[in-house]
């Protein structure tokens, strides 16, 4: 059985809206995951939305989430600190990118998957708090599915 870990947020924002680089299809995603009996492992921080997974690993120190993240086949995360652990610990991934740019905040390392730049925020560098909610801008699941398949 594949092991994957999943970082499926991004920080909360200081104005409270919900942050436009959260991923809104994780729960379709896992689903199509354990379809194919891949254990899932969600790691973030205590008050985060917990999925159905196999198991939830909240306010891990970081010894212990970079030791979890080498002994899985695979991570997926949004544009958030996790994909930059990884990179720092040469373990190559899948990031979900919606409105923030690959090129910019990507590595090259991992498989980034952007639906389209015409979704890219025109000022990349700007505040989140100023960015809105906009789903359609991430690829639907099963294009994830088809993407992994690919690459591992």
């Amino acid at each position: 059985m594949s092991k994957i870990i999943i970082s499926p947020y991004s920080r909360v924002l200081r104005n409270g809206k919900p942050n436009p680089k959260n991923y809104p299809f994780w729960p379709e995603l896992i689903k199509l995951l354990r379809e194919k009996n891949i254990h899932v492992t969600q790691v973030g921080v205590a008050g985060e939305e917990e999925f159905e997974v196999d198991e939830v690993k909240f306010n891990l120190p970081l010894k212990e989430l970079i030791a979890l993240m080498k002994e899985c086949d695979y991570w997926i995360s949004v544009d958030n600190f996790f994909q930059h652990m990884a990179y720092a610990n040469d373990k190559p991934g899948f990031v979900l990118f919606g409105q923030s740019d690959p090129n910019i905040f990507g590595h090259k390392e991992n498989t980034n998957i952007l639906k389209d730049r015409s979704y890219l925020r025109a000022l990349p560098f700007d505040i989140w708090e100023r960015a809105e909610q906009t789903d359609e801008c991430f690829v639907e699941p099963g294009v994830i599915i088809d993407i992994i398949s690919k690459g591992v």
